[in-house]
Formats: structure tokens, sequence, C-alpha cells
């Protein structure tokens, strides 16, 4: 809490106290107010649960008067907001009433504005109506005829397979005609509380106008601006003939008895943006779509807000259309409404809404969509059709099937297939959310329910609530709004389901009338037991799919010419996602010709081998996880051998013997329940495939490579083939005697624990989550020395990344102590072309520049990035990383027309490969506008470094290094800038940081003070800036030597700042005195 340059701190505790206090005086004055009659009185947008929609003047009047009391009092606005709304109570319900402004145009666009001007107002409302006049759309032809009247009700339901309500406008021309978009589906469904409501009303029909009836004679007579609500006189009710030869003519139809004067229709009402005068056009639509009304405003409402339509016919969508009937069809349609909301219980209490507001934060607008999609849009996706159809239809029916799986071999494109799918729904369906929870680890799911909480705006607590259990809460409620939830790589059944001892990620999964929840899995078993029957198996692309995709993954200039060659290859690659954009990958970065990678394909199987495991860098895929087609498989191989080691036995056995048409009969113990069984798990995983109803199988031809990889790696391929020579010559009898071969068993128990702690902590790092990182790195680094050699390269491994995670968390001198420890390991043991050894060399340099020890990181640096240069490819990432580190070191070098060059030519290769939102682009791209700085390019500078802080508050916590160290690069350019004031603002917000992080010889936290100190100078707060100078010249004489730049440029500022001091008070009697800030 502040108040003017005071400033007072409130314990939680006392928070939470004034909080509670505030709302009970609230309710209470509330009370008062409605009581009283305080027209001044500021009504809470939290007191009301449903939202009563009538658009145009006459409907919300009669609205209004359906209330059996008008609330007192008005709604509080903010900027940018343009609706107030008008509140009372009905039924027990409190109701918000919203209405165009008087003037605006109607239609679908001005409803979709009202709309998300409700949610953001109302955000925890329950649900809502959509009350008012419509065109009615009779039809006496079919049977029995749909003899609809002027003054009949219209309300909106699904019938057979059409929507509730049919964008009769939104869609494509084709040569067939108009095609509307997904035939009309594209509007969400009217909650199923209004739902159930209506089907209250609907079940007492014919009879049922006698419920509502009575609303209405209790405002028949009330006045508005030209009248009453009268019904004009069936008289007055004219239908006009289309018939050719007669056109306009009168249709003659029978006057109602009074008791069955209104009637009420149930079924698709149609809506669009164009108001509708044409007899013709209109039984066209009526003809085509099967609606019984047409309006204006659904369309652009629905998707927003859910809500019941109820509709007073006013007219038939013919030249004769008039304003005479709407104030009677107003009033039937809002006597309905009312009859709906008594259907419906009021609220016992403000518990549910209490609830969620302790979930959701102060902040978060619940009703409006957010995303949290992990990977970006590609744009090479092609195909899959039909599985992209059956998907959409599972959305827009989502109340019979909830849960949907892909299931299929891994590559198979089960990742993009659902990746496109979210990415359509985003673009069709604007206000759907869409969350995406990747399943490579805990580690990955808890970070991604991390991630949807912030948008969501969930908040702990404490530190006892889960935040997973938060987020299912919360999307399982009736306001987290319509949303798309993508599991995405749910392949390990006990990560997924949990174990006697852990919870599975299932246990958080929502279950709610609001959203679909999309699977994707290797595994069929996994697949069956989370959606049941809503399975699509996805196949392999067919050619014409596989020729488009391998064509667009390659870059310009590599357009083949050989179309026979092209379909060649894609058959060796057996039409599979994955290894086609391997191999377009592989292709671009060698520029090797078709027919020299068909001919590696074709020869030896180490080249195969070497082919299908060289991983490649793609941005529609997950970051440190294994995009090589045998890579990708060998993470499924490994599944299988923790969860089912006979199957695991099974498919090292069929990677001895040729891939197709393996008869049953031939696999080891084939007629056992637990061979049965195995065959299950390897067919589940797409591994083997059934030929038909028979007992026979085929091994598909990449995975027989990769398994038979596998085995190598494993040091079990000798194994496995005695294993499998002595299995066939059991089954095929000889004459000569094998001898019997012992299987050796490998206690590799602690060993995969240590390697997957070590690949969870290489993802905390990468995702910035460094404490974790590092408490785990110590973990494995310390069981490793007990147990491995000091040479030992997992061992080293550990070390590297451990010392690694000490960088990044400024614990610089144990980084550097562990890395010179590690790179003169490498050094007595590997080449110095090794990949590993230059990684470290890298890393230590990275190191020596933290601490200042410029030339000899510079020195380093240059050893490490001609060696790559001659060894890797221009845009290899380990290259660029060590050209954007040496470019960094000249920059620090004051060498910066070189660190510009260089910096320009990495930023231009990371803009062209990765996501503008990946972690070394940006850094690239932060030095880069640090370069421009120095060079005194100031605007560019600026407009670069907005960017990266920008993206970088979107993606980062606050206190990561490498948002504030972009923050501070800003400010000190608002500071070149003569920006003085924000610059400041940003320097102190930086500073305050790294004190509270940082230790005081830290040179970030020493560089933001003296920029600072700069900043105050500049300000005219001579002795602000003096004190903070003070401080950073003593901390530097200690760490810098004395010719140290940065040490020369604090003592020069300081001095300047002495001078300007002395000459202030010399001259404090004619000029201003020196400005003391805040001091």
């Amino acid at each position: 809490m502040t108040c003017s340059s005071c400033c007072f701190f409130v314990a939680p505790s006392a928070v939470v106290a004034i909080a509670n206090h505030r709302a009970n005086l609230r309710h209470t004055l509330h009370g008062m107010a409605t009581s009283q009659g305080d027209p001044a009185a500021i009504l809470d947008p939290k007191d009301y649960a449903v939202v009563w929609i009538a658009p145009l003047e006459i409907e919300a009047k009669a609205a209004l008067y359906m209330l059996d009391e008008q609330h007192q009092g008005r709604f509080a606005v903010d900027h940018g907001d343009e609706y107030v709304f008008h509140a009372g109570s009905m039924c027990g319900h409190n109701v918000v009433i919203a209405t165009f402004p008087a003037g605006q145009e109607y239609g679908t666009g001005s409803a979709a504005a009202l709309a998300s001007q409700i949610l953001k107002c109302f955000p925890h409302h329950w649900f809502g109506l959509l009350v008012g006049v419509a065109a009615g759309l009779p039809d006496l032809s079919c049977n029995p005829p749909r003899d609809i009247r002027l003054g009949d009700v219209l309300v909106s339901l699904p019938e057979g397979e059409r929507a509730g309500i049919i964008a009769y406008d939104l869609g494509k021309e084709t040569d067939d005609g108009f095609q509307p978009l997904r035939y009309g589906h594209v509007l969400t469904t009217t909650k199923p509380i209004v739902r159930s409501a209506i089907g209250r009303i609907k079940i007492q029909a014919p009879n049922d106008a006698a419920i509502f009836l009575p609303y209405y004679e209790k405002i028949r007579d009330r006045e508005h601006a030209n009248g009453t609500f009268m019904d004009p006189g069936q008289d007055r009710d004219r239908l006009y003939s289309t018939n050719e030869g007669r056109p306009d003519e009168l249709v003659e139809r029978v006057q109602r008895p009074d008791s069955a004067r209104t009637q009420v229709w149930y079924g698709p009402i149609g809506s669009g943006d164009k108001l509708l005068k044409n007899a013709q056009r209109r039984n066209e639509l009526r003809d085509k779509y099967g609606v019984i009304g047409l309006e204006m405003e659904a369309a652009g409402t629905m998707n927003r807000i859910p809500v019941g339509v109820i509709r007073g016919v006013c007219d038939y969508g013919d030249q004769q259309k008039n304003k005479e009937w709407q104030p009677y069809a107003a009033a039937m349609a809002a006597a309905y409404a009312k009859a709906v909301l008594r259907e419906i219980p009021p609220l016992r209490s403000t518990s549910h809404t209490d609830d969620i507001a302790n979930i959701v934060g102060s902040n978060t607008e619940s009703a409006l969509p957010c995303y949290h999609i992990q990977l970006p849009e590609n744009a090479r996706f092609t195909g899959r059709e039909t599985v992209l159809d059956a998907l959409n239809q599972a959305f827009l029916t989502r109340q019979e099937t909830r849960r949907m799986a892909l299931v299929g071999l891994g590559g198979i494109g089960k990742t993009q297939i659902a990746l496109r799918f979210a990415y359509d729904i985003k673009a069709s369906r604007p206000d759907c959310s869409i969350f995406w929870v990747p399943v490579l680890s805990y580690g990955s799911v808890e970070h991604a329910y991390v991630e949807i909480a912030k948008k969501l705006g969930v908040q702990q607590k404490s530190d006892e609530q889960d935040v997973k259990e938060l987020v299912c809460q919360y999307l399982s409620s009736d306001k987290s709004g319509e949303w798309l939830l993508v599991i995405d790589n749910a392949d390990d059944q006990e990560l997924f389901f949990g174990s006697d001892d852990k919870a599975g990620i299932e246990e958080y999964i929502p279950e709610g009338e609001n959203g679909l929840i999309l699977l994707t899995s290797r595994s069929r078993e996994v697949a069956v037991q989370f959606a049941q029957t809503s399975i699509v198996d996805i196949e392999a692309m067919d050619p014409k799919e596989a020729t488009l995709l391998f064509k667009k993954s390659l870059t310009q200039g590599q357009t083949p010419q050989d179309e026979a060659l092209v379909e060649d290859l894609l058959i060796q690659l057996t039409y599979l996602p994955l290894a086609i954009t391997q191999a377009a990958a592989y292709l671009n970065q060698t520029k090797l010709p078709i027919r020299k990678y068909l001919g590696l394909l074709q020869g030896a199987e180490k080249d195969a081998v070497r082919l299908f495991s060289r991983e490649f860098r793609d941005s529609a895929r997950y970051r440190n996880s294994p995009n090589a087609v045998a890579t990708t498989w060998i993470v499924s191989f490994e599944q299988i051998l923790k969860s089912d080691p006979i199957a695991a036995d099974l498919l090292s056995f069929t990677a001895c013997i040729e891939p197709k048409a393996i008869p049953q009969w031939v696999m080891p113990s084939s007629e056992s329940e637990e061979t049965e069984w195995a065959i299950g798990t390897l067919c589940g995983y797409s591994f083997l495939v059934r030929r038909g109803t028979d007992d026979i199988f085929d091994m598909h031809s990449l995975v027989h490579l990769a398994t038979r990889e596998w085995l190598k790696k494993q040091d079990r391929q000798e194994l496995v083939a005695h294993n499998a020579i002595r299995h066939l010559q059991d089954i095929f009898p000889s004459h000569d005697s094998a001898n019997p071969v012992q299987r050796e068993t490998l206690d590799e128990k602690d060993h995969s624990r240590l390697s997957s702690e070590h690949e969870l902590a290489s993802a905390y790092l990468n995702d910035r989550r460094i404490k974790e990182a590092i408490e785990m790195l110590e973990h494995v680094v310390a069981v490793q020395r007990e147990i491995l050699d000091e040479k030992d390269h997992s061992r080293l491994a550990s070390e590297h990344m451990l010392a690694r995670a000490y960088l990044d968390d400024r614990r610089i001198k144990e980084a550097i102590e562990m890395f010179e420890y590690v790179v003169a390991v490498w050094r007595e043991t590997l080449d110095e072309k090794d990949h590993s050894r230059l990684s470290s060399e890298h890393e230590l340099a990275s190191a020596y520049l933290s601490d200042r020890r410029i030339k000899k990181a510079i020195e380093m640096l240059e050893h490490v990035v001609a060696i790559r240069r001659e060894t890797l490819d221009e845009k290899d990432h380990s290259r660029l990383a060590s050209e954007h580190m040496l470019a960094r070191a000249y920059l620090d070098d004051r060498r910066i027309k070189e660190a510009i060059e260089m910096f320009e030519y990495v930023v231009a290769v990371w803009r062209e490969t990765l996501d503008e939102k990946d972690h070394s682009r940006l850094s690239s791209e932060h030095e880069l506008a640090s370069a421009y700085l120095s060079d005194r390019r100031i605007k560019k500078a600026i407009e670069m470094l907005e960017h990266v802080v920008a993206i970088g508050r979107e993606t980062l916590d606050e206190k990561d290094h490498s948002r504030l160290s972009s923050e501070h690069a800003l400010a000190r350019a608002y500071l070149d800038d003569r920006r003085i004031k924000e610059a400041i603002e940003m320097f102190e917000y930086v500073v305050a940081v790294w004190r509270e992080t940082l230790d005081e010889k830290d040179h970030s936290r020493l560089s933001s003070e003296h920029e600072l100190a700069s900043a105050y100078l500049s300000d005219r707060r001579i002795k602000k800036a003096i004190e903070m100078l003070e401080h950073v010249v003593a901390v530097e004489a200690h760490i810098y030597a004395e010719d140290d730049p940065e040490r020369v440029l604090s003592v020069d500022l300081l001095a300047d700042a002495y001078i300007q001091l002395e000459s202030c008070n010399e001259n404090m009697d004619s000029k201003s005195p020196v400005s003391d800030g805040d001091d």
C-alpha cells in the first residue's frame, strides 16, 4: 500500500482481514442502498449470477418490467468500458440486464463487443440468456405445418445434426455454392443448466404457454416510448405467399382461439449480420438449414457467453417487415425467459462463487480466452484432413465425447496433428481457451500446470495447495469458459496413471462440460484406459501427403526435379512424417543430392543407422527432446523394457529375424498368455502390425533397424542374437548341438535413476528453473563421485552441467573451479575436436567472461569457434552459441565493430531457425542491442531491447537473471536517449532485485548500481549518486585490477560527481540548490 512517497507494509493476514471486512461492509452498504433507494450506490458485480442480454431498447424495457425488484445504484466503470448495465432481482436470482447503447447499429459485431464487455465486468457470472425479437420462418408445406405466427416464441435448441444456432453467413463460396464453416457447427452450445430448464417447460407442450403467459399479463399494459405491450391483434398478422405467379398474395390462416393464441417453437435459429427483407431468400435459408427463425446477435454472443436464445416473432423476414409487432414480441420473449429463470433454483449460497474466487487471482478475467501452447504453429503441416474433421466433430459434440485420444507409432505425426487442431480451434473459435501439457516427465507436467495457472490467474493460497489440483478444479467449474486441453506424449503408463506410492497425471485432468481433452500416446493401453472407445489410430501418410511434406521441408533452391527419385526415397522412409522431416533437414544442411542420400539409406546398415540417429533442430518439436527417428523410438523401447519386460524380449528377438510376415509360432513361448499380452503391447505401440485376423505380423522396417541399434548401445546385441539362434534351433531341430548361453543379469537401476535425474535437471536448466536444477545435480554428482571413476564420461557430464547451473545462478567462482577440473580431464582423455570437450571449454570461457577475465575468455573462445567452424554446419546450434559468446567477449573488450558483425550474423540465423521466444535468440538480440548502444545507435538498440524485455516479462520470472539483464540494458538505452525518468524507474527496480538476490561483489549488481548512479547524476540528484558510487568504487577496488575498464569508469564518474557537487555548493546562492531526490 502506498501513499505519495510514504510506504507501509501490511502483513498478508492483515490484508485478508481487511479484505473480509471491506467485503462485509460492501454487502451491508449494498443492502442499505437497495432498501433505501440510493441511486449513487456502487453495485458489486460478484453479486450477480445471471446475465440477461436484451440488445434493443424495446427488449431491454420489457426485461426491466419483468424484474421483481430493480436495484438502485450503478456498477463501477474503468477507462475503456463502453457500456453501463441495469440490475435487479427475478425469481430469486440477481440479474444484470445488458443492452446496446442508444443509436448503436445492431448485428453480430455489436453483440460480440457487448458480450466481451460483460465477460470483463462479470467474470463470475453463472449463465446467460439472449432475449428479444426475431423473424419467424413459417413452413405450411411440411407435415405437420409449421404455422409460426407473429407473437409466437422461438427457443433455440439443436435438432438432429443441426446446431441450435447456425451462423449461416460465415463460410466460403465453393463450386457447389456457399458452404458454411464446419457445416454451421461453429458456435458453442447453450449451457446445460439453461437447456435443462427449457426442457422442463417444453415437456408441458402444447400447454407450455400457460407457464409464462401470466408474466406477460403483468406487463401488458405497461408503457414504453411509443405505447404499451398489447397484442396488435391477429387480424393484423399478415403472411404473404411466395408462390410463382402469385407473389405477395395474402395467405389465409384461421385465427387461433384466445386460449391458444401463443405457441412456442423449438429448433435451430439462424444468425447472421444482414437484415433480411426478402421472402425468397428467407425460404432458401429455412429449407437449407431447417431454421425456425432468423436473428442478428446470437452468432456474436455464443462463443463468448453460451446463452440460451429466446426470441419473440415480430415479422416474417420479408418486405412487410416493420416495428409494429416488436413490443408484443419482446414482451412474450421476456415472459418465457422469466419462466426459464423460475425453473432454475437460485444458488443456495455464494460458496461456489467464493470457491472459484479463492482459486482465481484478482486480475483474472476467467471467462476470457487464454492460451498456453508450447509449440509454434507448424507451417510445413500438410494433409490429415480426415483426422482433423473427426477431431472437430468431437469438439462440437463434446457433451457426448469429452475425451479423445490419438494413438500411433512414434514419429507418425500425433503431436503435429494435435498442434494443427489446436491452432485451428484458436482461429475459428477465438473465445476458446487452449492449454497444452507435454508429458515428457513429471517436471514438464508440473511446469505446464504452473504456466496454465499463471494464464488463468489461479493462485496458491498456501504451499500445501497443489497448483495442478487448483487448475483442475477451475477448468472443471462453470466459470472456465470453453476450452481445449491437449495432453501430449502420454506414453508412460505409470507416469500417467500413477503407482501405489505416487499419484499419476490423470488425477489432475479436469472433468467439465465446457472442454474437450485430446491425448496423444504411442501406447494403445494408455489411450484405451483414458478415452475408452474415442480413439483415432494415426497411420502413415499417403504418398501425396508425404510428397507435399517433403517438398515443404526443403529450403528454397532444394526443390527436387526427379519425382521418381523422391518417390523411391519416401518409400524407403515408409511415408513416416518424422523420417521425412529428418531427411529434409539433413539435405538442407549438407546440400547432398537425393540420389546420394538414398544410396546411404540403402547401403550399409551402419550408414542408415547414423542417418536416422542424427539429431536435428525443429521448432515444431520440443527442445531438448529427441528428434531423430531412431532416438525417439529408443525412448519407447525403454518404456516397454520397464513396463513389460517380456514384450521387450520379444521386440529384441524380432530384431534378429526378417521383419516381414513373422508367424506367431516362431516367437518364444508363443502360446502363453504372457506372450499374447506382450504381442498386444508391441501392437499397441505399432512396433508390430497384425495382418488381418491371422497370427502373422510385420515389423516396421525402420523400427527393426532402430531396435538393432538399441541392442547395440545396450551391449546386448550379441547376447540377444545367441538366444534367438538357440530358440530357432529348438523349433527347427538340427544335428548340431548349440552350447547353452547363460543370460546375463545387469542391474542398472541406480544408473537409470541417476540418468533420469540428470535429464530432468537438464530440463529444469533449460526451463530457467535453476534452483531446482542445482539441487538435483548436486545429488547426482555426489552419488556419481562415490561410485564412478573420476574420468567416467557420465560423471564428467553431470559435473559440467552442475557448473553450468552454478554459472546461471551467478555462483561464478564455484562454476570456474568445476569447469577447470572438467576441462583438464577432457584435455587429457579426448581429442581437441570432441564435442564434450569443446562444450566444456565454451562454458569455462563464459565463466571467465562473467568473472571479467576477458582476455582469457577471448583466447579460449577463438579456439573453440575456429574448430566448430571447421567441423559444424553454419546453422549448428553449438557453433552459433560459441560465436555469440565470442562476440560478447569482443564487446566487453571494446572491439565493438567485430562484436556487431558477429552478433548480426548470429541473430540472423536464430531468427531464421528459432521461435521469437527462444532463450538463445533473445539472448543474442539482447547482446546485439547492447553492441548497438556501445556504437551510439541508440534508437535501434531501444527498439530491439523493448522487444526482448516484453517477451522476457511474458515468459520469465521477475527475478530471472536474463530478464533483469535485458531490463538493465533497456534502462541504459533510455538514459543514453535522455529519457532519464524512465531510465531511473527501471534501474531502481533492477537494483532492488539484484540487492535481494546477488552478492554485493557480483558484476551485474555493481554494473546496475553504477548505471543508476549515472542516471541520478543526469537528473541532478548528485548526493544520491555520490552515495551509491562511493559504495561501488569501494567494492570494485577489492575485486578488479586497478586498470580494469569498469573500475576506471566508476572512479571517473565519482570524480565527476564530486566536481558537480563542489560547483553547486560554490554557486548555491545564485543557482538552484543540489537536489537530494527523496533523501
